[in-house]
């Protein structure tokens, strides 16, 4: 365990763009698996149904170079990368990365990774192997720490959006409480329920996470859950 900590650690430290880096902070997007399986396009039929947790991405935000010239923030958020080039082809890792992305991705109609990696990763040139293991590496600080644990044993309950707040607060020990950012939708059922985890992190202190101080308020509300929602498992998928 400690000498993946310590991988993950370095990886973190590593990972720096070599264009457009003049941007403030990072949306870090976990996936709450049977909830995003269960909303909008669904999941394809080999989803894993574990972990619980799952990998979303990691979003650099709007470089400072495209504030100053005016791009609109939602243009950033629809496009990304786009706004530069866009890039079809699938990220160049090896087989044996893009198993374990696969492991913890939600696997939609078209292929989530190599729109992560157009959207979010090709225009800013980081080093793709580093970038997708630091993601996991990541993924797995939280859904192995205490939060990740919280959310798991809150597994098919319905539960109040003040309480998982409170927890995040408590346990990354921020007063950034607005960094965390909770994503619903309505399910199947007809049921709000948590399909995915954000949390804004500060460009600058990356390798500190998942130390509070990494943290930072998110700049923009897009909170989507009620004050009372579900935590879903598989058994409605």
């Amino acid at each position: 365990m400690k000498a993946a900590l310590l991988a993950g650690a370095l990886f973190l430290a590593a990972l720096a763009p070599r264009l457009h880096g003049d941007f403030g902070h990072y949306t870090f997007a976990l996936t709450w698996q049977p909830g995003i399986c269960s909303t909008d396009e669904g999941c394809t039929s080999d989803q894993p149904h574990a972990p619980l947790i799952g990998l979303h991405g990691l979003w650099a935000s709007r470089p400072r170079a495209l504030i100053a010239e005016g791009v609109p923030l939602r243009t950033w958020w629809s496009k990304g990368c786009d706004v530069y080039h866009r890039s079809d082809a699938p990220p160049p890792i090896s087989a044996a990365l893009r198993s374990r992305l696969d492991a913890v991705m939600p696997h939609f109609a078209h292929n989530l990774l190599t729109h992560e990696y157009d959207k979010h990763v090709q225009c800013f040139e980081f080093d793709p192997t580093a970038f997708f293991t630091t993601e996991l590496a990541m993924r797995a600080d939280v859904a192995n720490g205490p939060f990740g644990r919280y959310l798991v044993a809150s597994e098919g309950r319905t539960v109040t959006h003040s309480a998982v707040m409170q927890r995040f607060a408590a346990v990354f020990a921020t007063k950034h409480v607005t960094s965390l950012q909770l994503q619903c939708a309505v399910d199947r059922d007809g049921r709000e329920v948590l399909t995915q985890v954000w949390m804004t992190i500060d460009a600058r202190d990356l390798a500190a996470f998942p130390r509070g101080e990494s943290l930072v308020n998110a700049t923009t509300n897009q909170d989507t859950c009620p004050k009372f929602f579900l935590i879903p498992g598989w058994e409605r998928r």
